[in-house]
């Protein structure tokens, strides 16, 4: 096995070792040192430690290969003799030649034993050695087995780190974080070392500045000292210019002859320190890996390295094309006045191309060192938006409020009122309702403060923000009020109006005049490019069709509204989204596209409370309906909902207590599931998709509770082209129906269930209803089809957690005889056996066949044996 130091090498063999030793094998490992290696000294540590010893003399050159016979037999006896043998020899790279040579006689001595030898070393430390290089690599063509260890990508090394860090995350700035992964080169050992100091600076002084590790810093430095003076001159400009640089650059820079630059550049190739990149004129150099560069760096004044940057950045100024965003960090590293204005044109390339994170730190580096008062405004704002688009909500916030308190003070009034009106819609998404709706409505009231056009604009956004919290009616009347105050608002503002008005007549069941208001909320938004309202739109579109529509149709509306955000790299919106279709997707009964869609957006990470609860609810009942054990400890889960009805997120809060309620029924926790359900709908004035509380409530819940789910979902059916919510009203009436033992009248309202959720394309719902209307071998069927595990199970007999008084599932004395039929018992037979009467036997029979939808022993026993096989 071989990679670049740090990759993984010997924490992957470790890990291998461990799991060795689990599995009944003997484990010995040796390793050779940089320095004072005896001969075969590594190899001859893993063979001591699996007791097999290897004297010195044994190796003496006349009779070396009558003795590595006597090696090859002692490994290959020993193997024979205790079992499975496993010997692992690291860092080849420094190994003696005695050592290589006798791996190669092993390897083939060994085939065909359960000997299992494992060697590492690194590549890049045998580069410049000819001969070591020649003899590994007829070890690895001999051994035939090679498993190369390449750098890990970005994303894998930030999830390292994010998983090191645990509870510490809080502590740690995100630019921190990326500066870890930057320099750790997607080794994540250099991550790990990388973000142990950053800790324990924190805790000692309060810097999370990366440093690099002692260890790498003296081997760099080492190297470095050995360089005559104008070779370290040289690689201390290039370590100023970057990771990477131009040999012609550093030419200019300089202004030295070519072959001196070249010879330098040589002489550092060969201690390792920088390599040659693909390039077509062969100009492109870059040291080994950022912290080799890092270490060289550090070895400048801070005041030389200003001198420096300032240098480099006016010489790529001058250039053509110019590098914007390479000359803006060396004039911010330079502490130039004009790191400003280059900072800022650097932020606006970024967002050019979607690169939002590299746009948030120019605008804010343009933003700290700005001398103009009036530009700290607008720069703060580009901050907010650039954050807002990765999905750091918290920090967007915070930058939101500044902004608006920047354009105050540069004389921007106006701005800084949108501005705080934005700032108060952030802090909704966040879940702080209260504080949010108080910002934006102080704006709306603020009179002598606000013109006519901002106080429009405020009563949209307060709208916005109270039909969000589950208030379209006070929703509607601020629209009105605003309506009524003349106010010449422009495009974005006429747009936000729009759609904020469709949203509130669609949560006011008035989906025909929604839909109208949509569009022209999507046209304006279009016309006037604003990405983030057309997003929003989509969003609220999608869902007012998964109320009032099929399914088929939210689905392409949320589609719509993901393919736009990833051509945007609008990550927020992305999980959004992909989370929105995820339940669509378990609705239709696509599990696996639900599984999939969900975790692309778990991965996200966006800081939006509501979404995250979104997230857990949709990952427990899709867990639930699967078999699944649940994400996350219930505890934890119940503390959320906590939070959620403390915050008033009842949008949230009821779909996360209603799959909450029917992951508990499963376990039998039916008391657990009454309890959480019954309290959520309490506190409900109305519900929405996909009706999981109305599920729990009226399956769990106490009479009272089950009245007012009634009461709840007759309201939703009630609005027009509300097929699901028809189709849950009419699956509530047949349970009520059940339990009042009117089995016809329930069966009749079951199958008009039913009907609805395959109009809508609700196939999981669809299966359930089914089995309401008795036709458990069809539903069975459907259950299978989608791959909805628990419900088969449940169904066939295997579990009858949450099974309540009168529902169309079998008792377990019911289970119990239709085992006992299908394995061809009498029903004489059968009351024998279970000392009842052969009539009371009858009576079960008939039950099971009329639930099953069988007629005869011989179809009982087939439909058995279809779910054993499932």
């Amino acid at each position: 096995m071989r990679g670049n130091a740090g990759i993984g090498k010997t924490r992957l063999v470790d890990e291998f070792a461990l799991a060795a030793r689990a599995a009944g094998a003997q484990v010995g490992i040796g390793r050779a040192r940089e320095f004072a290696n005896a001969p075969y000294l590594a190899i001859s540590d893993a063979l001591r430690a699996l007791g097999i010893a290897i004297e010195g003399e044994a190796f003496a050159d006349g009779g070396k290969n009558r003795h590595f016979e006597r090696v090859a037999e002692a490994v290959a006896a020993a193997a024979h003799a205790a079992g499975p043998l496993v010997a692992i020899v690291e860092d080849l790279h420094w190994a003696d030649s005695g050592t290589i040579e006798l791996l190669r006689f092993l390897v083939a001595r060994v085939a065909g034993t359960s000997a299992l030898i494992v060697a590492t070393y690194r590549s890049e430390s045998i580069e410049t050695d000819s001969a070591r290089a020649s003899s590994l690599g007829a070890l690895e063509r001999e051994a035939g087995d090679v498993v190369v260890l390449d750098a890990l990508p970005d994303a894998v090394i930030e999830r390292i780190v994010a998983s090191a860090l645990g509870d510490e995350r809080a502590r740690v700035p995100a630019e921190t974080v990326s500066r870890i992964v930057e320099l750790a080169d997607g080794r994540p050992l250099f991550a790990e070392e990388l973000l142990r100091g950053v800790l324990e600076r924190l805790e000692r002084d309060r810097s999370s500045e990366p440093t690099v590790p002692t260890s790498i810093r003296a081997s760099v430095r080492e190297r470095f000292a050995s360089l005559n003076e104008t070779d370290r001159d040289l690689l201390l400009h290039a370590a100023v210019v970057g990771r990477r640089f131009s040999a012609r650059f550093l030419i200019a820079l300089l202004d030295w002859p070519p072959a001196t630059v070249f010879a330098a550049l040589r002489r550092a190739r060969d201690l390792q320190l920088v390599v040659e990149e693909s390039d077509e004129d062969g100009d492109r150099f870059a040291f080994r890996h950022a912290l080799i560069r890092e270490s060289v760096y550090a070895e400048l004044l801070r005041a030389e390295t200003r001198i420096l940057h300032g240098r480099v950045a006016e010489k790529l100024a001058l250039l053509e094309p110019v590098d914007v965003a390479a000359a803006a960090e060396h004039f911010w590293r330079a502490g130039e006045p004009s790191a400003a204005v280059w900072n800022e044109r650097a932020g606006a390339a970024a967002v050019a191309v979607h690169a939002y994170a590299d746009a948030a730190t120019s605008f804010e580096r343009a933003f700290r060192v700005t001398g103009d008062g009036a530009a700290r405004g607008p720069l703060a704002e580009h901050v907010a938006g650039a954050l807002y688009a990765l999905g750091e909500t918290e920090r967007s916030a915070h930058w939101y409020a500044l902004a608006a308190e920047a354009h105050q003070a540069g004389g921007n009034l106006r701005r800084g009122w949108r501005l705080r009106l934005r700032h108060a819609r952030v802090l909704v998404e966040l879940g702080r309702y209260d504080e949010g709706v108080q910002a934006a409505d102080r704006v709306a009231t603020s009179g002598e403060n606000a013109d006519v056009e901002l106080r429009f604009e405020a009563e949209v956004m307060v709208a916005g923000l109270l039909v969000t919290a589950s208030r379209a009616d006070e929703a509607l009347m601020r629209l009105e009020h605003g309506a009524q105050l003349g106010a010449h608002a422009d495009g974005a503002v006429e747009a936000r109006y729009s759609g904020t008005l469709a949203l509130t007549l669609s949560t006011l069941g008035r989906p025909h005049e929604a839909r109208s208001h949509f569009r022209e909320a999507l046209e304006r938004a279009r016309e006037i490019g604003d990405d983030d309202l057309v997003g929003r739109t989509l969003n609220n579109y999608g869902t007012l069709e998964l109320t009032y529509g099929r399914l088929d149709e939210a689905r392409a509306v949320y589609r719509d509204g993901l393919a736009a955000a990833e051509q945007r790299k609008d990550l927020r919106h992305v999980a959004a989204f992909a989370q929105n279709l995820s339940l669509t997707a378990l609705l239709g009964g696509e599990l696996d596209a639900a599984q999939l869609l969900h975790d692309r957006s778990s991965a996200i990470e966006h800081g939006a409370a509501r979404v995250r609860r979104w997230a857990r609810a949709l990952a427990i009942r899709h867990a639930a309906v699967c078999g699944k054990e649940a994400p996350e400890q219930s505890a934890a889960l119940v503390a959320d909902l906590e939070l959620a009805l403390r915050e008033n997120d009842l949008e949230s809060a009821a779909p996360l207590a209603g799959a909450l309620a029917l992951a508990a029924a499963v376990t039998g926790a039916t008391a657990e599931a009454s309890e959480i359900a019954g309290r959520i709908v309490a506190v409900l004035d109305r519900v929405e998709p996909p009706y999981w509380i109305v599920d729990a409530a009226t399956r769990f819940g106490e009479p009272i509770v089950r009245d007012r789910a009634l009461e709840l979902i007759a309201a939703a059916a009630a609005a027009p082209q509300a097929l699901a919510a028809r189709g849950w009203l009419a699956l509530v009436e047949a349970r009520a129906a059940l339990r009042g033992r009117r089995r016809e009248e329930a069966f009749g309202h079951a199958n008009r269930a039913a009907a609805m959720f395959r109009e809508a394309g609700w196939i999981l719902d669809e299966a359930y209803a089914i089995e309401t209307a008795g036709r458990s071998a069809e539903a069975l069927a459907a259950f299978q089809r989608i791959g909805a595990t628990a419900e088969v199970r449940r169904l066939s007999g295997g579990a009858v957690a949450g099974r309540r008084r009168g529902e169309a599932t079998l008792t377990a004395r019911e289970r119990e005889i239709a085992s006992l039929l299908a394995a061809d018992r009498s029903a004489r037979a059968i009351a024998d056996q279970l000392v009842i009467s052969e009539r009371t036997v009858e009576t079960h029979v008939a039950s099971v066949y009329r639930k099953l939808g069988v007629t005869n022993r011989r179809e009982l026993s087939a439909l058995l044996a279809r779910v054993e096989a499932s």
